[in-house]
């Protein structure tokens, strides 16, 4: 039986190699012409647009995608961020936590993240062969395939635990790929992400951040250092880009979630001049009870009186039945005369929190103190009263809570990271079981590939 891999190859080598009207190739202003395989490789500008691609493609679906079907919806509603009243069986499952294998939105992150992994590595392969581009252009694209190499697996080793660390398109390779641990994964993911570190420029290759620097690539390593409690790297890449002039803090909290906010170290084009992020139109609804997930009354409550998160970032729709809340970071869910907001990927303020939680683990009490009242401050709060080296980590966890909620997941990642889920969630889900850290693999998938068995434990 063809295996998923198989497909993905067949389907994206008619559709890469082909492209016709694509909007990653508008994004960058390419001819519209067929291309084919040698002739993507041979000029900068056509690599530069199947580039492009790649990152639209991370826009359209898949992890990272702003949708419904992304996961700032999907694990916000895992986590005790927000709720659903509405009639999708399948985002009920992440909210109850009675997720099956057959949930349609398990198999399409899986699907989708595999798709783009392997545009990634023919990209890669693509570069390795290529006889015409020169060195530096080589070394620059490279590095962003890397980066979104080991980009994308960070979220399937989060989600799934053991999964298969694809790096190459051969068939023979792929068509009986089985599950590589989570040590391995994470180790292939240091490996491509600290080349990418070394292979990327320190400027941007678009006009805007849409497309990784060198300086991501060091936030992307923070933050995974900081998930493997390798608490001096998370702290030292972290500061380098604090340190960047590139990036300067914006103490306006309003205009954090800006396209032209100099806090964003890496975003998502929206596709097409004048329209704006999807997450708007994802969680901002005008009536009640809405269709869409809210957040939950209980975060909401959470809040400190005097936070400016919670009237900045918080919307509130009332009618003479009750009041829903939808996250408001970003404001703009219809095109306006040009774009306004981009999915942020990346920004500086997590990298504060990233360096504040590895320093309070060193015992460095001044300096975690220093970076986690420059997030209160901003948000209209008085300084830490945390004293002890565990009230400080709780009080930084519980900042993230509120600087990162429905962003790609930080809340149910921090859950399961400090060992949090259990206590949280269990009086609050009504399906709660221990074995939920991570979640079942895709039914499809197994009967594809046996060599994915066993399925994760309580599925």
């Amino acid at each position: 039986m063809k295996t998923r891999f198989n497909i993905i190859r067949i389907i994206f080598g008619a559709v890469f190699f082909n492209l016709t009207a694509c909007e990653g190739f508008t994004e960058v202003d390419t001819p519209q012409s067929q291309l084919t395989t040698p002739a993507v490789f041979e000029n900068v500008k056509t690599t530069d647009a199947a580039m492009a691609d790649i990152y639209a493609r991370l826009r359209e679906e898949g992890m990272v995608t702003g949708t419904l079907n992304g996961l700032s919806s999907l694990l916000s509603n895992y986590s005790d961020e927000m709720q659903y009243t509405g009639s999708s069986v399948e985002i009920m499952q992440f909210n109850n936590h009675t997720i099956t294998p057959s949930n349609s939105l398990i198999t399409g992150l899986w699907n989708s993240t595999y798709s783009e992994i392997y545009a990634v590595n023919l990209m890669l392969e693509g570069l390795q062969n290529s006889k015409s581009l020169k060195e530096n252009e080589k070394a620059r694209l490279s590095g962003e395939a890397l980066f979104i190499r080991g980009y994308l697996h960070f979220y399937l080793v989060n989600l799934f635990g053991d999964v298969p660390y694809i790096k190459t398109t051969d068939y023979s390779a792929n068509k009986a790929v089985s599950k590589t641990a989570q040590e391995q994964v994470w180790l292939n993911i240091i490996d491509d992400v600290t080349e990418a570190e070394k292979l990327l420029t320190v400027e941007y290759p678009s006009q805007e951040r849409v497309r990784v620097n060198k300086a991501a690539a060091s936030a992307f390593l923070a933050r995974v250092y900081l998930y493997r409690e390798d608490w001096v790297n998370a702290a030292a890449k972290a500061t380098s880009v604090i340190n960047n002039p590139k990036y300067i803090w914006i103490d306006d909290i309003s205009k954090e979630f800006l396209r032209q906010s100099t806090a964003t170290i890496w975003a998502l084009h929206p596709g097409t001049a004048g329209l704006n992020t999807k997450d708007a139109r994802t969680f901002i609804f005008s009536s009640g009870p809405p269709s869409k997930p809210s957040l939950s009354a209980s975060f909401t409550a959470s809040f400190e009186s005097g936070d400016l998160r919670r009237t900045q970032w918080v919307r509130t729709v009332s009618n003479a039945t009750g009041s829903w809340y939808s996250s408001y970071k970003y404001k703009q869910p219809l095109g306006t005369t040009s774009s306004q907001e981009y999915t942020i990927l990346f920004r500086l303020a997590e990298q504060y929190l990233i360096r504040a939680e590895a320093n309070a683990h060193l015992s460095h009490m001044s300096d975690a103190k220093a970076d986690l009242n420059k997030i209160r401050r901003r948000a209209g709060l008085g300084d830490t009263a945390a004293d002890t080296q565990t009230e400080l980590l709780d009080a930084i966890v519980k900042e993230r809570r509120f600087e990162l909620f429905t962003e790609q997941g930080h809340r149910w990642f921090d859950l399961k990271r400090t060992v949090k889920a259990a206590a949280v969630l269990s009086p609050i889900k009504p399906g709660w079981k221990d074995t939920q850290m991570i979640l079942p693999l895709p039914q499809s998938e197994l009967l594809l590939n046996q060599n994915l068995l066993p399925q994760n434990p309580g599925y």
